[in-house]
């Protein structure tokens, strides 16, 4: 009872840390961006420029910190509130085998979904309660967490 109770304080110290951590990094960039808002460098082609009207900055405020059966991952929640379906999926086949078609077919015309890619993945922002509904289809463990 002790090692459960140990655990779930642990859980909880680590999701406050990583809030803490997320704070302070948009604390930090809102800072430098407001001292360095000039900068003499010469955009790079290949990367999207802060100035540019097509440019797209990605909707990842915050993580959520989630560990089950020994594994632990950050997930990514953007303004919305939305979760990153494709990293639920990557994290979920640490429990189970996650069919390659599970998300397309999964997916369809009436969800509220958007694309985008962040560190170069691929990202799938579905609203929470539908990623619930797949993690309960996939590993029902993980839909409790969320």
């Amino acid at each position: 009872m002790f090692r459960n109770l140990f655990k779930k304080l642990l859980s909880w110290l680590r999701e406050i840390w990583s809030l803490f951590k997320a704070i302070d990094g948009a604390v930090s960039k809102e800072s430098q961006s407001k001292f360095h808002s000039s900068s003499n460098k010469r955009p790079n082609a290949l990367t999207p420029s802060s100035t540019s009207s097509l440019s797209y900055q990605s909707p990842a405020i915050r993580h959520r910190y989630v560990e089950l059966e020994g594994y632990a991952e950050n997930l990514r929640i953007d303004s919305k509130g939305r979760y990153d379906l494709r990293q639920l999926a990557r994290f979920a086949e640490n429990f189970v085998w996650i069919g390659p078609d599970s998300i397309d077919e999964f997916i369809t015309g009436g969800m509220d979904y958007d694309t985008d890619y962040i560190d170069g993945q691929r990202v799938l922002w579905l609203d929470k309660t539908e990623c619930i509904e797949w993690s309960y289809l996939q590993y029902s463990a993980l839909s409790d967490l969320l």
